[in-house]
């Protein structure tokens, strides 16, 4: 079984597809790529909100990520709609191909599984932090950019929810899948 993690971006998405916990492929998608692409894969973890709140700036499950101090983008921001409406958009395309889409926060898998919580993607010491600590959980070669890692994170944790280690928190606006908080 494949498992497609996506980190999307308004122009640029990254993808990683795993297998068995292993990078088999990855790549970059250009708007409207997705589409034309045979990926082959049952299961995305999508690292985008895919819904909006019903009021305010945050969803219910966002609040309930607070909760666990995990802190996020709130979807209801002005200024993240864009990437709001592309993970739709590409949440859409993969469900018309009959993928099975979950919601995915990386970020929250790294903090519950504790993969360097405490290091910035943005900065190259970090990152490399990030990607040791992922080592741990998943098999790869390289992954170049945090982007990449994002994506690498996204397909763990749909294939942590597989192995029965995940959990969806979910509220009358939007659900989103982690690993099981131990």
């Amino acid at each position: 079984m494949k498992v497609l993690g996506i980190d999307v971006g308004v122009r640029l998405s990254h993808y990683v597809i795993t297998s068995k916990r292993k990078v088999v492929e990855k790549g970059k998608l250009k708007k409207g790529e997705l589409k034309d692409l045979d990926l082959a894969v049952e299961y995305a973890g999508i690292d985008a909100p895919l819904s909006f709140p019903e009021k305010g700036s945050l969803r219910e499950c966002e609040r309930q990520l607070y909760r666990y101090e995990i802190k996020l983008f709130p979807s209801g921001a002005e200024f993240f709609r864009p990437v709001v409406l592309r993970g739709m958009e590409i949440a859409r395309t993969l469900e018309e191909k009959s993928v099975k889409v979950f919601e995915v926060y990386p970020y929250a898998t790294r903090k519950i599984l504790g993969i360097a919580p405490e290091s910035k993607k943005n900065i190259k010491s970090g990152l490399e932090m990030i990607k040791t600590g992922l080592r741990k959980f998943i098999e790869f070669d390289e992954l170049e950019n945090a982007d990449l890692v994002d994506a690498a994170i996204a397909a763990l944790t749909v294939e942590l929810y597989l192995e029965n280690r995940g959990e969806i928190i979910s509220g009358k606006d939007g659900s989103i899948l982690v690993p099981k908080v131990k």
